[in-house]
């Protein structure tokens, strides 16, 4: 949240688990709706509300080298 409100010029969310019954009580970005949806994928539309001019995206699979060249 803070570095979206900072006006970076991009955030990719990076999230394997999927929202659940704990994630509700310490995340303001999941609704009970969210159940069982990735957690990247449930944020990603509440945060790209909090600054549009900032390019918000995801990747909700296992890390490799080659995704991580990418942000070198």
């Amino acid at each position: 949240k803070n570095l979206i409100l900072a006006s970076v010029k991009s955030v990719t969310l990076h999230d394997e688990g999927l929202v659940e019954l704990w994630d509700m009580s310490s995340n303001f970005l999941f609704a009970e709706t969210d159940m069982g949806r990735n957690r990247a994928l449930a944020s990603v539309q509440k945060l790209q509300e909090l600054n549009n001019a900032v390019a918000v995206s995801t990747l909700t699979e296992k890390l490799s080298k080659e995704q991580l060249s990418n942000y070198q």
